[in-house]
């Protein structure tokens, strides 16, 4: 089992390689990139994907569940 530390050690292709292999959990839109979510036994990454030139840009690994905010979809009703 990986911490955010080990994590944040890694190269970027090691934490994509790493992040994307936690359970899914969301996806999300961000200045145009869409920002993947994966949640990990002791923290959560995501991975922000730019479709239009077919590349990951960055990962990042966080702790803190004020950082799930932006994936709460507001004005949704589950029915």
């Amino acid at each position: 089992m990986m911490t955010l530390d080990e994590f944040n050690t890694l190269s970027p292709e090691e934490k994509t390689s790493v992040a994307v292999n936690g359970n899914f959990i969301d996806v999300r839109l961000e200045k145009g990139l869409k920002v993947a979510l994966y949640s990990h036994p002791d923290f959560y990454a995501e991975v922000f994907y730019d479709g239009d030139n077919n590349r990951i840009t960055r990962c990042r690994a966080f702790t803190a569940l004020s950082s799930l905010a932006a994936y709460v979809k507001l004005g949704q009703t589950n029915t």
